[in-house]
């Protein structure tokens, strides 16, 4: 005789409301996470446009009031935007 199939309890069903009420509360909230991030990249565009801005004034700055050389005062502002811990890549990684 074949062996009976155990049979387990039915489990209600949620509604379809509550299901889409939970759908619903997910897209919420993914949609504020994604708000979130956003935000943190359109604030950090606004630092790197204020950043470029005043380094732009500096430099102008620097052209207007220098009266000696003037490629030595350039290359001075660029050493000064360049970040100290800046490294040029190895020849070798750039033909990779």
């Amino acid at each position: 005789m074949a062996e009976a199939v155990a049979r387990q309890p039915e489990m209600p069903s949620k509604p379809k409301l509550v299901e889409v009420i939970e759908c619903l509360d997910a897209a919420e909230s993914h949609l504020h996470q994604a708000n979130n991030k956003l935000s943190a990249i359109i604030m950090g565009i606004e630092k790197l446009s204020d950043h470029i801005r005043r380094f732009k004034e500096s430099f102008v700055r620097t052209i207007s009031e220098s009266d000696g050389d003037i490629q030595a005062s350039i290359e001075h502002q660029i050493k000064e935007f360049v970040p100290k811990n800046y490294r040029r890549p190895e020849p070798e990684a750039e033909q990779k």
